[in-house]
Formats: C-alpha cells, sequence, structure tokens
C-alpha cells in the first residue's frame, strides 16, 4: 500500500501573477496607489495622485514585464492611465 504522500497527485507548474503586459501594468498602478476602485460598481479610477504615478512608472522602469524592454512596460503603463478616467461611469 502507497503511503499519504506517494498518493497525491503531482503538483502543476505555478502560473504567473499576470499574463499580459496591460493586466501587468493595471497591477502596478494599483500597488503604487495610482489607480482606485469605485466601491459602489467597481470601475478603476485615477487618483491624480503624480507621485503614485512616478512611483508606477519607475517601477516599470526598474522591473520591466518579463520579456519585454522598460520601454514598453512604461509605455503600456502610460496606456492604462489614459483607459481610465477620473470618475466611475456608473456613479454619474
Amino acid at each position: 500500500m502507497k503511503s499519504s504522500a506517494q498518493r497525491r497527485l503531482p503538483l502543476q507548474a505555478a502560473r504567473d501573477a499576470y499574463r499580459t503586459l496591460l493586466g501587468w501594468a493595471l497591477g502596478i498602478l494599483i500597488e503604487q496607489g495610482a489607480v482606485t476602485e469605485c466601491e459602489h460598481h467597481g470601475h478603476r479610477r485615477d487618483r491624480s495622485d503624480p507621485d503614485a504615478w512616478n512611483r508606477a512608472c519607475e517601477e516599470a522602469r526598474l522591473s520591466p514585464f518579463p520579456g519585454t524592454t522598460s520601454e514598453a512596460s512604461m509605455a503600456a503603463i502610460s496606456e492604462v492611465m489614459t483607459s481610465i478616467g477620473e470618475t466611475c461611469p456608473d456613479c454619474d
């Protein structure tokens, strides 16, 4: 009879936290406090915090998304930020 350790299924390889560059960029913006979520509807909102924006850009420059350059990662941060408004569209 096999022990419980031998009966366990093999572990699956862990997936990366982010699958896409834009998903990674949104995560960086949230971590740095540049973007928040509407507590009622869940839409992302720009906090208009220049310090948080600078921290997110610095993070993208120093630790780019795996497989990309610093420039591509910083461009993704900018692309995500331009797609987010300052107000929730459902709250208006």
